[in-house]
């Protein structure tokens, strides 16, 4: 008997893509969420899904111990901002977060994949799961980057990586050259659109993965939400890192930077 994947399940479309895949390859598996929306969403595919607190750790590893689980996997956005919300954390989380030295995404990551090692668990990489959904070097739209594009480009990829080197945020907003946003706590949408508004039009998003990325988790993605907050801004060019950030629904994607004229390019 195949013992079920435990899925930590995040906002947006990425777990339910996992979910439905897992059942397209008849797979069991265990849904844990922290989100409302999200547990009604992923319902729709399958009904073995917890929403439990943010702060239960013992909780979620309870619900995989006593499922049988052996393996478990990230997929979707947990914000961070919650942390600052007030949620009741156990005895687990409260250890946990006392041993860190801040709240930086990789440190958190990092404590949590390690206790769940230490409870017999191995962590999958997302690489790994959803390889397909990581596009090579090359134009993906079919509008290619215009010369001043292409200049904000090559210097926003330098500055990106500086960024995502400090553990700050993986995408940069860029005009004429400048930074215009950097991400933080807030994400890639919300970045895209506090940029947009700084550069009025042609701005140009970056999204990179930071130095030794773990893949088992927060490896950078962009979907259809990206673009579609591009075009409200009236941001013209996207530029990822190719094989090292995740495209989610890929066609829908291409769909809509094309309808936007946006030039879409894995460099």
């Amino acid at each position: 008997m195949v013992a079920p994947l435990g899925l930590i399940a995040g906002k947006g479309e990425l777990a339910s893509i996992l979910v439905r895949k897992l059942n397209a390859d008849g797979l069991p598996l265990v849904v844990v969420t922290f989100d409302k929306s999200t547990k009604e969403t992923i319902s729709k595919d399958t009904k073995m899904v917890h929403r439990v607190g943010l702060g239960q750790a013992d909780k979620v590893i309870k619900i995989f111990q006593k499922s049988g689980v052996e393996e478990v996997a990230f997929a979707g956005k947990v914000d961070k901002r919650a942390l600052f919300e007030n949620p009741v954390f156990d005895l687990r989380a409260l250890s946990l977060l006392k041993n860190l030295d801040g709240l930086n995404d990789d440190a958190i990551m990092k404590a949590i994949v390690a206790e769940f090692e230490k409870e017999g668990f191995r962590v999958a990489s997302q690489i790994e799961m959803f390889k397909d959904l990581f596009p090579g070097p090359g134009l993906l739209s079919k509008r290619a980057p215009g010369k001043k594009e292409r200049a904000d480009i090559e210097f926003g990829m330098k500055m990106a990586k500086g960024i995502a080197a400090l553990d700050i945020g993986q995408t940069v907003i860029v005009r004429d050259l400048a930074v215009v946003a950097v991400e933080a706590i807030d994400g890639t949408d919300e970045t895209i659109e506090r940029g947009g508004r700084i550069a009025k039009k042609g701005a140009v998003a970056l999204k990179v993965s930071k130095p030794e990325q773990d893949p088992r988790f927060d490896v950078p993605a962009v979907g259809l939400n990206t673009i579609e907050t591009m075009i409200r801004v009236k941001a013209t060019a996207l530029a990822i890192e190719a094989n090292k950030t995740l495209v989610i629904d890929m066609p829908a994607v291409v769909k809509t930077c094309d309808r936007g004229k946006i030039a879409f390019v894995a460099v």
